[in-house]
Protein backbone atom coordinates (compact mmCIF):
# COMPACT_ATOMS: atom_id res chain seq x y z
CA UNK A 1 0.00 0.00 0.00
CA UNK A 2 0.90 3.52 -0.66
CA UNK A 3 0.99 4.90 2.98
CA UNK A 4 2.85 7.41 1.61
CA UNK A 5 0.16 8.71 -0.44
CA UNK A 6 -2.48 8.18 2.00
CA UNK A 7 -0.50 10.71 4.55
CA UNK A 8 1.24 13.32 2.32
CA UNK A 9 -0.13 13.03 -0.82
CA UNK A 10 2.60 12.19 -3.29
CA UNK A 11 4.97 8.90 -2.80
CA UNK A 12 7.82 8.17 -1.24
CA UNK A 13 10.35 8.87 -3.77
CA UNK A 14 8.88 12.50 -4.26
CA UNK A 15 8.60 13.56 -0.60
CA UNK A 16 10.87 16.75 0.37
CA UNK A 17 11.66 18.14 3.69
CA UNK A 18 8.67 21.24 3.41
CA UNK A 19 6.15 18.21 3.08
CA UNK A 20 6.96 16.99 6.75
CA UNK A 21 7.12 20.69 8.33
CA UNK A 22 3.94 21.00 6.22
CA UNK A 23 2.22 17.69 7.52
CA UNK A 24 2.80 18.74 11.48
CA UNK A 25 1.24 22.54 10.90
CA UNK A 26 -1.73 20.77 12.70
CA UNK A 27 -1.24 19.17 15.77
CA UNK A 28 -1.08 15.15 15.06
CA UNK A 29 -1.88 12.07 16.48
CA UNK A 30 -0.27 8.88 15.98
CA UNK A 31 -2.41 5.79 14.73
CA UNK A 32 -1.81 2.17 14.13
CA UNK A 33 0.02 2.85 10.36
CA UNK A 34 1.60 6.11 11.30
CA UNK A 35 4.34 6.58 14.59
CA UNK A 36 6.53 9.91 15.22
CA UNK A 37 9.93 9.82 16.53
CA UNK A 38 11.50 12.39 17.81
CA UNK A 39 15.50 13.35 17.97
CA UNK A 40 17.23 15.43 20.57
CA UNK A 41 20.50 17.17 19.33
CA UNK A 42 21.54 17.65 22.42
CA UNK A 43 20.86 14.54 24.14
CA UNK A 44 20.26 12.12 21.32
CA UNK A 45 22.15 9.17 19.92
CA UNK A 46 21.89 7.82 16.64
CA UNK A 47 23.11 4.58 17.18
CA UNK A 48 21.10 4.28 20.32
CA UNK A 49 17.67 6.30 19.23
CA UNK A 50 17.46 4.18 16.02
CA UNK A 51 16.56 1.17 18.14
CA UNK A 52 13.47 2.29 18.88
CA UNK A 53 13.26 3.00 15.05
CA UNK A 54 13.44 -0.72 14.43
CA UNK A 55 11.08 -1.39 17.17
CA UNK A 56 8.15 0.64 15.18
CA UNK A 57 9.42 -1.02 11.94
CA UNK A 58 8.65 -5.24 13.59
CA UNK A 59 5.49 -3.30 14.80
CA UNK A 60 4.60 -2.75 11.39
CA UNK A 61 5.59 -5.37 9.80
CA UNK A 62 3.53 -8.02 12.37
CA UNK A 63 0.41 -5.54 11.21
CA UNK A 64 -0.74 -3.59 8.56
CA UNK A 65 2.19 -1.76 7.66
CA UNK A 66 2.17 1.94 7.69
CA UNK A 67 5.00 5.25 8.08
CA UNK A 68 7.49 6.34 10.26
CA UNK A 69 8.66 9.65 10.64
CA UNK A 70 12.11 9.27 12.60
CA UNK A 71 12.55 13.60 13.57
CA UNK A 72 9.17 14.54 14.26
CA UNK A 73 7.95 17.30 16.61
CA UNK A 74 8.55 15.92 20.04
CA UNK A 75 5.01 14.65 21.80
CA UNK A 76 3.24 16.88 23.93
CA UNK A 77 0.97 15.16 26.26
CA UNK A 78 -2.41 16.89 26.67
CA UNK A 79 -4.13 17.04 30.13
CA UNK A 80 -6.64 14.29 29.98
CA UNK A 81 -5.40 12.76 26.95
CA UNK A 82 -3.94 9.20 26.78
CA UNK A 83 -2.70 9.97 23.34
CA UNK A 84 0.49 12.60 23.04
CA UNK A 85 -0.33 15.15 20.18
CA UNK A 86 3.13 16.11 17.59
CA UNK A 87 2.42 19.65 16.39
CA UNK A 88 5.14 22.18 14.93
CA UNK A 89 8.66 22.13 14.81
CA UNK A 90 10.41 19.21 13.42
CA UNK A 91 13.21 17.54 15.71
CA UNK A 92 16.28 16.85 12.89
CA UNK A 93 19.08 14.58 13.39
CA UNK A 94 22.43 15.73 12.07
CA UNK A 95 23.64 12.27 11.11
CA UNK A 96 23.73 11.46 7.23
CA UNK A 97 23.60 8.00 6.70
CA UNK A 98 22.96 6.18 3.11
CA UNK A 99 19.68 4.19 2.23
CA UNK A 100 21.59 1.18 2.24
CA UNK A 101 23.11 1.42 5.12
CA UNK A 102 19.51 2.50 6.46
CA UNK A 103 18.04 -0.78 5.04
CA UNK A 104 21.17 -2.87 5.85
CA UNK A 105 21.09 -2.26 9.44
CA UNK A 106 17.55 -2.52 10.06
CA UNK A 107 16.82 -5.92 8.20
CA UNK A 108 19.91 -7.25 10.27
CA UNK A 109 18.33 -6.84 13.33
CA UNK A 110 14.64 -8.03 12.83
CA UNK A 111 14.18 -12.14 12.34
CA UNK A 112 13.11 -13.57 9.85
CA UNK A 113 14.59 -11.35 7.08
CA UNK A 114 12.00 -8.37 6.22
CA UNK A 115 11.21 -7.17 3.01
CA UNK A 116 9.00 -4.36 2.03
CA UNK A 117 10.86 -1.51 3.84
CA UNK A 118 11.16 1.45 2.22
CA UNK A 119 13.33 5.01 3.41
CA UNK A 120 13.35 8.78 1.90
CA UNK A 121 16.13 10.97 3.13
CA UNK A 122 14.66 14.23 3.84
CA UNK A 123 17.45 17.19 3.75
CA UNK A 124 17.39 20.79 4.79
CA UNK A 125 21.14 22.10 4.66
CA UNK A 126 22.62 20.16 7.41
CA UNK A 127 19.19 19.26 9.17
CA UNK A 128 17.96 15.40 8.28
CA UNK A 129 14.46 13.41 8.38
CA UNK A 130 14.01 9.90 7.96
CA UNK A 131 10.67 8.83 6.10
CA UNK A 132 10.49 5.35 6.51
CA UNK A 133 7.21 3.20 4.37
CA UNK A 134 6.91 -0.28 5.66
CA UNK A 135 4.56 -2.81 4.04
CA UNK A 136 3.01 -5.99 5.98
CA UNK A 137 4.45 -8.47 5.55
CA UNK A 138 3.70 -12.50 4.49
CA UNK A 139 6.69 -13.54 6.53
CA UNK A 140 5.46 -12.46 9.95
CA UNK A 141 5.29 -12.51 12.89
CA UNK A 142 8.76 -10.95 13.03
CA UNK A 143 11.29 -10.45 16.62
CA UNK A 144 13.63 -7.74 17.67
CA UNK A 145 15.58 -8.47 20.15
CA UNK A 146 13.85 -11.62 20.58
CA UNK A 147 10.27 -9.75 21.15
CA UNK A 148 7.48 -9.53 18.89
CA UNK A 149 5.92 -6.47 18.28
CA UNK A 150 3.03 -4.76 16.93
CA UNK A 151 0.59 -1.64 16.72
CA UNK A 152 -1.64 -1.73 19.37
CA UNK A 153 -4.08 1.15 20.14
CA UNK A 154 -1.79 3.50 17.93
CA UNK A 155 1.36 2.74 19.82
CA UNK A 156 4.24 0.07 19.52
CA UNK A 157 4.08 -2.50 22.16
CA UNK A 158 4.72 -6.39 22.47
CA UNK A 159 2.73 -8.41 20.86
CA UNK A 160 -0.37 -10.18 22.35
CA UNK A 161 -0.53 -14.52 22.71
CA UNK A 162 -3.49 -14.82 20.31
CA UNK A 163 -2.08 -12.19 17.70
CA UNK A 164 1.58 -14.17 17.36
CA UNK A 165 -0.77 -17.58 17.25
CA UNK A 166 -2.59 -15.57 14.59
CA UNK A 167 0.27 -14.91 12.97
CA UNK A 168 1.88 -17.85 12.67
CA UNK A 169 -1.50 -19.92 11.36
CA UNK A 170 -1.36 -16.88 9.03
CA UNK A 171 -5.19 -15.79 10.18
CA UNK A 172 -6.21 -12.05 9.56
CA UNK A 173 -8.24 -10.44 11.69
CA UNK A 174 -10.32 -7.74 9.96
CA UNK A 175 -9.38 -4.27 11.60
CA UNK A 176 -12.79 -3.01 13.10
CA UNK A 177 -12.70 0.35 14.76
CA UNK A 178 -15.42 2.47 16.32
CA UNK A 179 -15.99 6.19 17.59
CA UNK A 180 -18.88 7.79 19.14
CA UNK A 181 -19.04 11.72 17.76
CA UNK A 182 -21.23 14.09 19.66
CA UNK A 183 -23.54 16.08 17.08
CA UNK A 184 -25.53 18.14 19.02
CA UNK A 185 -26.59 19.42 22.46
CA UNK A 186 -29.90 20.89 23.91
CA UNK A 187 -31.95 21.25 26.80
CA UNK A 188 -35.44 21.86 27.83
CA UNK A 189 -34.91 23.78 31.29
CA UNK A 190 -34.87 20.35 33.01
CA UNK A 191 -32.99 17.82 30.67
CA UNK A 192 -29.56 18.03 28.59
CA UNK A 193 -29.90 16.00 24.85
CA UNK A 194 -26.85 14.90 24.05
CA UNK A 195 -27.31 13.76 19.94
CA UNK A 196 -24.64 11.09 19.20
CA UNK A 197 -23.58 9.05 16.24
CA UNK A 198 -22.02 5.86 16.83
CA UNK A 199 -19.39 5.02 13.73
CA UNK A 200 -18.06 1.40 12.96
CA UNK A 201 -15.51 1.14 10.18
CA UNK A 202 -13.98 -1.38 8.72
CA UNK A 203 -10.11 -0.71 7.76
CA UNK A 204 -8.67 -4.00 6.44
CA UNK A 205 -7.62 -4.64 3.10
CA UNK A 206 -9.38 -6.77 0.92
CA UNK A 207 -11.08 -8.47 3.92
CA UNK A 208 -14.89 -8.11 5.32
CA UNK A 209 -16.40 -8.10 8.74
CA UNK A 210 -19.87 -10.18 9.30
CA UNK A 211 -22.41 -9.95 12.12
CA UNK A 212 -20.98 -6.87 13.54
CA UNK A 213 -22.25 -5.71 16.91
CA UNK A 214 -22.11 -2.89 19.37
CA UNK A 215 -22.86 -1.71 23.18
CA UNK A 216 -22.82 1.46 23.96
CA UNK A 217 -23.24 2.51 27.84
CA UNK A 218 -24.09 5.72 29.84
CA UNK A 219 -23.98 5.74 33.56
CA UNK A 220 -25.65 9.42 33.65
CA UNK A 221 -27.87 9.57 31.19
CA UNK A 222 -30.18 7.25 29.50
CA UNK A 223 -31.14 6.62 25.64
CA UNK A 224 -34.79 8.52 24.52
CA UNK A 225 -35.86 5.55 22.58
CA UNK A 226 -35.55 3.03 25.61
CA UNK A 227 -39.12 2.91 26.58
CA UNK A 228 -40.22 2.87 22.64
CA UNK A 229 -42.15 -0.99 22.31
CA UNK A 230 -40.54 -1.65 18.80
CA UNK A 231 -37.31 -0.87 19.84
CA UNK A 232 -36.88 -1.32 23.92
CA UNK A 233 -35.51 -4.66 23.39
CA UNK A 234 -32.51 -2.86 22.16
CA UNK A 235 -32.31 -1.35 25.42
CA UNK A 236 -31.44 -2.76 28.84
CA UNK A 237 -30.32 -1.14 32.75
CA UNK A 238 -33.10 1.11 32.85
CA UNK A 239 -32.09 2.75 29.15
CA UNK A 240 -29.00 3.14 30.39
CA UNK A 241 -27.25 0.60 27.78
CA UNK A 242 -27.96 -0.01 24.10
CA UNK A 243 -27.38 -3.29 22.60
CA UNK A 244 -26.92 -3.75 19.05
CA UNK A 245 -26.55 -7.28 17.58
CA UNK A 246 -27.09 -6.63 14.22
CA UNK A 247 -25.47 -3.76 13.16
CA UNK A 248 -24.82 -5.10 9.68
CA UNK A 249 -24.44 -8.66 8.22
CA UNK A 250 -21.67 -8.17 6.28
CA UNK A 251 -19.35 -4.92 6.71
CA UNK A 252 -17.33 -4.39 3.26
CA UNK A 253 -13.55 -3.32 3.32
CA UNK A 254 -13.39 0.71 3.63
CA UNK A 255 -16.74 1.01 4.43
CA UNK A 256 -18.43 2.73 7.04
CA UNK A 257 -21.90 2.35 9.31
CA UNK A 258 -23.70 4.60 11.47
CA UNK A 259 -26.33 4.71 13.84
CA UNK A 260 -27.76 8.12 15.41
CA UNK A 261 -29.36 7.98 19.14
CA UNK A 262 -30.18 10.70 21.45
CA UNK A 263 -29.47 10.68 25.58
CA UNK A 264 -31.18 12.79 27.88
CA UNK A 265 -29.34 13.51 31.30
CA UNK A 266 -31.43 14.82 34.43
CA UNK A 267 -29.30 18.37 34.57
CA UNK A 268 -30.30 18.45 38.54
CA UNK A 269 -29.27 14.79 39.26
CA UNK A 270 -25.74 15.03 36.82
CA UNK A 271 -24.73 18.04 38.53
CA UNK A 272 -25.73 16.65 42.37
CA UNK A 273 -24.18 13.58 41.57
CA UNK A 274 -21.69 13.26 39.18
CA UNK A 275 -20.51 16.96 38.84
CA UNK A 276 -21.47 17.48 35.45
CA UNK A 277 -19.50 14.44 34.25
CA UNK A 278 -20.54 11.91 31.54
CA UNK A 279 -19.37 8.82 30.60
CA UNK A 280 -19.41 6.82 27.59
CA UNK A 281 -18.31 3.20 27.01
CA UNK A 282 -18.21 1.81 23.09
CA UNK A 283 -17.18 -1.92 23.05
CA UNK A 284 -17.68 -3.76 19.34
CA UNK A 285 -16.78 -6.65 17.05
CA UNK A 286 -17.99 -9.17 15.01
CA UNK A 287 -17.61 -12.50 14.22
CA UNK A 288 -13.54 -12.63 13.03
CA UNK A 289 -12.61 -9.67 14.92
CA UNK A 290 -11.52 -9.54 18.56
CA UNK A 291 -13.30 -6.99 20.82
CA UNK A 292 -12.51 -3.44 21.11
CA UNK A 293 -13.24 -0.87 23.43
CA UNK A 294 -13.67 3.05 23.04
CA UNK A 295 -13.87 5.53 26.13
CA UNK A 296 -15.26 8.86 26.41
CA UNK A 297 -15.66 11.26 29.43
CA UNK A 298 -17.21 14.84 28.80
CA UNK A 299 -17.41 17.94 30.70
CA UNK A 300 -21.34 19.58 30.49
CA UNK A 301 -19.57 22.22 32.79
CA UNK A 302 -17.79 23.96 29.45
CA UNK A 303 -21.55 23.90 27.79
CA UNK A 304 -21.88 27.30 25.56
CA UNK A 305 -24.88 27.40 24.60
CA UNK A 306 -23.71 29.24 21.21
CA UNK A 307 -22.64 26.31 19.97
CA UNK A 308 -25.00 23.53 20.29
CA UNK A 309 -24.04 21.69 17.07
CA UNK A 310 -20.24 21.82 17.49
CA UNK A 311 -20.28 19.85 21.18
CA UNK A 312 -17.01 18.14 20.42
CA UNK A 313 -15.44 20.78 22.85
CA UNK A 314 -17.14 19.19 25.59
CA UNK A 315 -14.91 15.83 25.27
CA UNK A 316 -12.26 15.85 27.82
CA UNK A 317 -10.56 12.44 27.92
CA UNK A 318 -10.61 10.01 24.76
CA UNK A 319 -9.42 6.88 24.71
CA UNK A 320 -10.39 4.43 21.31
CA UNK A 321 -10.08 1.08 19.27
CA UNK A 322 -8.53 -0.66 22.51
CA UNK A 323 -8.48 -4.41 22.29
CA UNK A 324 -10.32 -5.98 25.29
CA UNK A 325 -7.65 -8.37 25.62
CA UNK A 326 -5.21 -4.99 26.45
CA UNK A 327 -7.54 -4.06 28.98
CA UNK A 328 -7.76 -6.98 31.58
CA UNK A 329 -5.92 -4.32 33.99
CA UNK A 330 -9.29 -2.10 33.50
CA UNK A 331 -11.38 -5.31 33.97
CA UNK A 332 -12.79 -4.49 37.53
CA UNK A 333 -13.18 -0.77 37.10
CA UNK A 334 -15.27 -1.78 33.96
CA UNK A 335 -17.12 -4.03 35.37
CA UNK A 336 -17.70 -1.44 38.66
CA UNK A 337 -19.13 0.62 35.92
CA UNK A 338 -21.46 -1.85 34.22
CA UNK A 339 -22.83 -3.62 37.18
CA UNK A 340 -23.68 0.22 38.76
CA UNK A 341 -27.15 -0.06 38.09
Amino acid sequence: MDYSSIYFGKSLEDLNYKDIEDFFVEAKEETTKIEFKSFSIKHGNFEKDIDNVIRGICAFLNSEGGILIWGAPKGIQPSGKKSKIFKGELSPLNELKEKDWLINKVSGLITPLPIGIKVAILRNNAKIIYVFEVQQNNYSPHQYKDTYLARLDGQTKPAPHYLIDALFKKIRYPNIEGFVKPEKISHDGTNYFLDISIFIFNFSQIQNEENVSFRLYCTQGYFSQWRELEVAHMYSKNGHLLVFTSLIDVLHSGQPNMHSERLIFNASSLSSNYNNTVDLLLSFGGKFSPLKMSKYKMDFNKIDWNKPDEPNYLLSEIEENTLSADVQSDRETILKEVLKR
